[in-house]
């Protein structure tokens, strides 16, 4: 028998996996400076075994949220009152950045599910109370984008 380790490349996730997975991304970007983050993403997709399909799904996903990133980033330090973006939780921060992405610039996703979700992504990830933070935020970016279309 070989000691070779079998391993079979992960093809698909659920949507909440992918979700969890971009967030993931996000997370570990950052902890990189710009030319060392794709290099450590890409690392992190082949640990996982992703196929190479699935790779540039979640990469594309990261990338779009980046490409946001200044206008999402403005609207937490709006609505977090009180609350500096750096003293934020990384796990928190970025829950909300992708939940904040997926409510505005994603139509595939209804907003409450993407509230939901960012909730559930903070009771696994965040403190005790984090999910509270998350979804009084998220509240308040969902009703200032229905009533004035932000």
């Amino acid at each position: 028998m070989s000691d070779e380790i079998i391993t079979k490349e992960i093809e698909r996730l659920s949507r909440t996996e992918l979700r969890e997975q971009v967030f993931v991304s996000l997370f570990l970007a950052g902890f990189y400076e710009e030319p060392e983050r794709e290099e450590a993403l890409r690392t992190y997709y082949d640990m996982q075994h992703f196929a190479k399909e699935l790779t540039e799904e979640l990469y594309t996903r990261y990338k779009k949220v980046q490409e946001h990133i200044g206008t999402i980033d403005a609207l937490l330090s709006r609505y977090a009152i009180g609350w500096d973006l750096n003293r934020m939780g990384k796990a928190e921060i970025n829950i909300l950045r992708l939940a904040v992405f997926e409510i505005l610039f994603d139509e595939d996703i209804p907003e409450k599910v993407a509230a939901n979700e960012a909730v559930e992504l903070s009771k696994k990830y965040g403190t005790n109370d984090s999910y509270g933070f998350v979804n009084g935020i998220l509240g308040k970016v969902i009703e200032k984008k229905n009533e004035s279309g932000i």
